[in-house]
């Protein structure tokens, strides 16, 4: 990640807004690992057993707790299934920058006022809530 600092206000701001226009479609990101490996079924008479081993594609995932999820991934997904693991990656580190980028706009008190605003509004009253129904 590139350093901040000297960045004025409007160059953060348009660093930010680009970031989103790069990014791939929500819908084509998945968590996880795509891996690739041989393995010997144990049949005697198997060509695995003297030679490689049959290919398996899968997709490896790790989730809280160390319980880990692994699909296994056919011939004909394997281009889908490595760009939806890349587009994750990519939506990470744009997660990343914005978040430095907001870092930055916070030391900077340069914060949109657009942003503080949303903030600044007060929550309906439970009063108000009920006779807008």
């Amino acid at each position: 990640m590139k350093n901040l600092k000297p960045l004025s206000r409007a160059a953060l701001l348009l660093r930010r807004a680009k970031l989103s226009e790069k990014l791939p479609p929500l819908q084509e990101v998945m968590r996880g690992s795509f891996l690739e490996r041989q393995v010997r079924c144990g049949k005697p008479t198997c060509r695995c057993a003297k030679g490689p081993g049959h290919q398996i594609l899968y997709v490896s995932v790790t989730f809280p707790g160390g319980r880990t999820q692994q699909v296994t991934v056919p011939r004909h997904m394997v281009r889908t299934v490595r760009r939806w693991t890349s587009n994750y990656l990519r939506w990470w580190q744009a997660i990343e920058e914005v978040s430095a980028v907001n870092r930055r706009l916070l030391q900077l008190r340069q914060i949109p006022s657009d942003e503080l605003a949303a903030e600044a509004a007060p929550p309906p009253s439970p009063r108000s809530r009920a006779r807008g129904r």
